[in-house]
């Protein structure tokens, strides 16, 4: 039986977020790992001070979520709202195609930009 959650011993379960600056305003937030309920929150904790400044450019490469639940797009959600409010930028990299199915089937692929690498993201 299959099934879309990671099982509770699964290395998935951790979620690692490194943040480091790309120059001239712009941040690259990597995620790796299930972004899920339990994780969500550290996503948050690294995203949204880089948000609050205002006028930056934030990219999210989440080439390594594995797994992503409504409580991970809520979090998304909530960084793409608060970098409205800042008149920052917000965008994804590199999502997986689990993590695609659900930012489509949401509607969330029409507001937040995806691009297939950090290099072709606009300026």
């Amino acid at each position: 039986m299959s099934t879309d959650q990671p099982a509770p011993d699964d290395p998935r379960e951790d979620l690692q977020v490194s943040a480091r600056p790309l120059g001239a305003g712009r941040h690259l937030v990597t995620v790796e790992g299930a972004l899920d309920l339990h994780t969500a929150s550290q996503l948050s904790d690294v995203l949204q001070p880089l948000l609050l400044t205002g006028g930056r450019r934030v990219l999210v490469d989440l080439s390594g979520v594995a797994f992503l639940d409504s409580t991970g797009l809520t979090c998304l959600i909530a960084a793409y709202r608060t970098a409205r409010n800042t008149g920052a930028r917000l965008s994804l990299i590199a999502p997986g195609e689990r993590v695609r199915r659900m930012l489509a089937v949401t509607g969330t692929d029409q507001v937040l930009p995806s691009y297939a690498t950090v290099d072709s993201v606009p300026d």
